[in-house]
């Protein structure tokens, strides 16, 4: 929008220049007489000449005039139109959510609002995650408008920088090609060496390459979905309650790993589960796993209690750790 603004501008000063130019160079006549005499003849006012015209001037004034209507038709309609349409209310909505973003602190890019990015901001959006949501495609935000968003490339530097790459703790690769998504993370890598990036692969093979691009992990739609359709045949009950757990109710229930940060908390007793309301089901250390410890077992500051509560519940105890 701003482009087709300073387009517009630039177009105006080019003809406003070019006729006050002309007067100078074939009438003699100063700056200011050459520049109002540009004006009226664009503007159509009829006030008359501002000295007599020679032949030359004349000859002149009839190009202007050819040439610059049609300029200052499209100038007036498009900057009409900028203001009239809502664009200028949009820049502003923009100016004010690209501030919101670079506020945020350890949030997530989802880079892709197709048809896995929709369920991902699903799942953020339930479990109360910042988030910034990346896509090219207007027509897929319009759903979104409620969210942080940017209607831009994912794969342009700059575009990522302004979702706050630098301060983002992960970024979902959910491009609609494994071209893209390799792109987007490498480019992603370099911006923040340190950032957590789960990838989408469209083909089998491809999931090898996301890795060597630099993604932490990197999920196949179709394997995802051939291990569903098995699992329903050979252990329905098994995910009919896990279908119950994430879609039953408010549907936000779900298993989660909380970082103990608190250096006071030293045992499982002295974590307020029941104040909570979370379910404790393992502790992972250093050396691995403790699956439902007893309330003696020792943790200490960078274990990670593997818990399972609504999204309210386990912000609640991770405010308490």
């Amino acid at each position: 929008m701003y482009k087709k603004l300073i387009r517009t501008i630039s177009i105006l000063v080019f003809i406003l220049l070019f006729g006050t130019l002309g007067y100078i160079i074939i009438e003699k006549w100063n700056f200011f007489d050459s520049l109002y005499m540009t004006v009226i003849t664009l503007a159509t006012v009829g006030y008359g000449e501002t000295h007599p015209l020679t032949v030359h001037g004349r000859i002149f004034t009839i190009i202007l005039i050819l040439s610059g209507i049609s300029t200052m038709l499209y100038a007036v309609s498009s900057i009409t139109s900028f203001f009239i349409e809502g664009e200028m209310s949009q820049i502003f909505r923009r100016k004010k959510m690209l501030k919101t973003i670079s506020q945020l602190k350890n949030h997530f890019i989802l880079c892709g609002a197709g048809k896995v990015g929709s369920h991902i901001i699903s799942e953020l959006s339930q479990t109360k995650r910042d988030f910034v949501i990346v896509e090219k495609d207007k027509d897929l935000l319009k759903k979104y408008e409620n969210y942080l968003c940017i209607n831009n490339d994912a794969g342009d530097e700059n575009v990522l920088k302004e979702a706050g790459i630098e301060n983002a703790a992960g970024l979902f690769a959910a491009l609609s090609t494994d071209e893209e998504n390799i792109f987007l993370i490498i480019t992603a890598r370099e911006l923040n060496p340190n950032i957590k990036i789960i990838a989408k692969a469209v083909k089998d093979s491809s999931a090898r390459k996301l890795m060597f691009a630099g993604a932490n992990s990197v999920v196949l739609p179709n394997l995802i979905g051939g291990l569903r359709m098995a699992s329903e045949m050979v252990r329905p009950t098994v995910v009919s309650f896990l279908d119950m757990m994430l879609k039953e109710g408010k549907g936000d229930l779900r298993v989660e790993d909380v970082e103990v940060r608190n250096p006071n908390v030293s045992t499982v007793s002295q974590v307020q589960f029941e104040k909570t309301g979370v379910l404790l089901l393992a502790i992972a250390t250093k050396q691995g796993y403790k699956f439902n410890p007893p309330k003696d077992t020792s943790i200490c500051v960078g274990d990670k209690l593997i818990i399972m509560g609504s999204a309210d519940q386990v912000l609640s105890l991770k405010n308490l750790l």
